[in-house]
């Protein structure tokens, strides 16, 4: 019972996105049935539950009665989160007649007093008049607290074109949040017209005004900015790309280079009679160039890899190297959703098939997956350890044709991996 109690209580400070409705319904019909037959932490948990909406239609009312039933039991925590709901009721009394008469401060306080239901039950769309009069007032944090909404659709629908027009609203008052999200629309394209160059001016006013987390979208945005640069430099020079087979994959880039060679392994002597002069015996070298390699689509285990040229990867040839930067990819680190892209330079291409990768990756966003930190206010607490943007750590692959869909390489001088393609070049051997 404790372990189930501690994962309930885990869960009951997240905030879970809508696909798992399901997960919390089933839990709440679970915890409702503990509570009725009198257990004070399933009451408790339950009032929780209708305070934040969540397996269930949020009621205030309703989180107070259970709330009751478990203090009635001496539950501390039910005593202390009545006591503090309580103190937020009276303070949001006194921050809505303050809104009323037009104050911008209360008025950014209630709209999160309604977004988080503290002192009354969640309402977005209270929360937003709120925010807007806020806003409309030169309150920036209303502004930049309305991009978010429309950006992420929480209360709303999501509305790029709208979050856009608010964060330029408080980007341009020197908030570096805003901005931070401003230069990520104008890279990404979303709400306005993609624009590298204003992306990386907004990106760099908001690290300037200590928002770190800038750095690592402002790296991403300077290296697609490079690649344009070098694809450009490339066609000028008349290095033309060879165009690409049906089967290559889509974002790989090909362009013809200095051939590797693979040694053939040297002819038994022929047989011949006394007196006769040896037959001469001809070897075919097979040859693997920067093609074979370009026109992979390289996997491991069936997945696509970002260091080679794969259907996630960006790559180009360079002055005899290959150099890649992928598409997004995400993981989870911690209570963190991180979202990154790797950047990979292939060389050192030898006589024997054997090239080395170098690549690391660059974190461009860590979010929390648990809720905002309120403490102070109606609900839990939750906890996040930040993760920092920008640069990882280089790894290394020694690598070495087996044959012309097939990579034998080597991690960091420790972990042996397989790398396979079903579109190559030449055929294989």
């Amino acid at each position: 019972m404790k372990k189930i109690a501690l994962a309930v209580s885990l869960l009951l400070v997240s905030t879970l996105c809508s696909g798992d409705n399901d997960i919390w319904t089933s839990l709440f019909r679970e915890k409702l049935r503990e509570a009725t037959a009198g257990d004070s932490a399933a009451q408790y948990d339950v009032g929780t539950m209708y305070q934040n909406g969540r397996g269930v239609a949020a009621d205030r009312n309703k989180a107070v009665e259970w709330y009751r039933k478990a203090a009635a039991q001496d539950n501390a925590s039910a005593v202390s989160r009545l006591r503090l709901m309580e103190e937020n009721a009276a303070r949001f009394k006194k921050t809505l007649a303050q809104a009323a008469k037009g104050d911008a401060e209360s008025q950014y306080d209630l709209g999160n007093m309604y977004m988080m239901g503290v002192g009354s039950d969640i309402d977005y769309d209270r929360a937003i008049k709120a925010f807007e009069q806020s806003a409309n007032q030169g309150n920036d944090k209303a502004a930049y607290k309305l991009g978010l909404m429309y950006f992420e659709g929480t209360g709303v629908h999501s509305k790029p074109a709208t979050a856009f027009k608010w964060f330029r609203m408080a980007a341009e008052h020197n908030f570096p949040a805003a901005q931070y999200y401003l230069g990520k629309m104008y890279g990404e394209g979303t709400g306005t017209r993609r624009n590298n160059s204003l992306a990386l001016q907004w990106l760099n006013k908001a690290v300037d005004g200590g928002f770190e987390q800038a750095r690592g979208e402002m790296i991403n945005v300077t290296e697609k900015i490079n690649m344009k640069k070098a694809a450009a430099s490339a066609e000028a020079a008349g290095q033309e790309s060879r165009p690409e087979p049906a089967e290559t994959p889509p974002h790989a880039v090909v362009a013809r280079s200095a051939t590797v060679h693979k040694e053939a392994p040297k002819p038994a002597p022929a047989r011949h009679s006394a007196g006769t002069e040896p037959a001469k015996v001809s070897a075919r070298v097979r040859e693997y160039s920067i093609e074979d390699l370009m026109q992979g689509a390289w996997n491991r285990e069936a997945e696509p890899v970002p260091y080679l040229p794969s259907t996630i990867n960006n790559c180009r040839t360079e002055n005899g190297k290959i150099v890649c930067f992928s598409e997004d990819q995400t993981t989870t680190t911690g209570n963190n959703l991180i979202r990154f892209k790797t950047k990979a330079i292939i060389d050192h291409f030898s006589r024997n098939g054997s090239f080395t990768v170098t690549y690391r990756n660059l974190v461009i966003e860590a979010t929390p997956l648990t809720g905002t930190d309120i403490s102070g206010m109606d609900g839990a607490e939750t906890a996040s350890y930040p993760v920092k943007t920008g640069w990882g750590s280089p790894h290394t692959l020694e690598c070495n044709f087996r044959n012309s869909a097939t990579l034998s390489c080597l991690k960091n001088n420790t972990y042996a991996i397989v790398l396979t393609s079903p579109h190559t070049l030449a055929s294989g051997n």
